[in-house]
């Protein structure tokens, strides 16, 4: 059985204003003991505001956390999934987008609840791997259809090698292709 969204996520989402100060997002924080707050304007997600936003943009920068509204420094637009998508699929987005929090919206656009990194890896631990592993095989392979071959270790002996071919779906060395 495939492990939904819906399954793992964490329902209701903590909302702040676009025109809402730093200072009062970083106490809703706290407060709530979360690291990031989704910011709508008329009822509308229109982004998402982290700790690490405020790090960079606020306190690196020696700004003023009770003048900057979150519209300043809000990451926008906000990325969305389904509840019904498998979570594979979730972490395919948030690592090809680099994010670690996706917005869980069901079909009429509705924010019912938030996914993050955290979220997947606490119900499938390996599979936070699984797909950096699979994104480096893919990368293998892509090199090795250009250049032929790739460096790495080989699949059969496990000993390095500058010259693995992808030979049905394994790297293997000059040697171990030829047995």
């Amino acid at each position: 059985m495939e492990m939904k969204v819906g399954d793992v996520m964490t329902r209701g989402v903590i909302t702040a204003k676009a025109s809402d100060t730093v200072q009062h997002v970083a106490e809703i924080m706290k407060e709530n003991d979360i690291s990031s707050v989704m910011v709508i304007e008329k009822g509308d997600g229109v982004g998402i505001v982290t700790e690490r936003d405020i790090l960079i943009k606020i306190v690196a920068e020696s700004k003023d956390p009770r003048k900057v509204k979150l519209e300043d420094i809000m990451t926008s637009p906000l990325i969305t999934i389904k509840p019904g998508s498998d979570i594979e699929e979730a972490a395919r987005i948030m690592r090809d987008r680099d994010i670690r929090r996706l917005i869980v919206a069901d079909k009429n656009g509705k924010v019912i609840g938030i996914l993050t990194e955290f979220d997947i890896v606490r119900v499938e631990p390996a599979l936070h791997t699984l797909v950096r592993e699979r994104t480096k095989w893919e990368l293998s392979e892509a090199q090795a259809a250009v250049e032929g071959t790739i460096s790495g270790i080989c699949d059969e002996c496990e000993n390095y090698s500058e010259n693995l071919r992808n030979v049905d779906g394994r790297m293997l060395c000059e040697d171990c292709e030829s047995k």
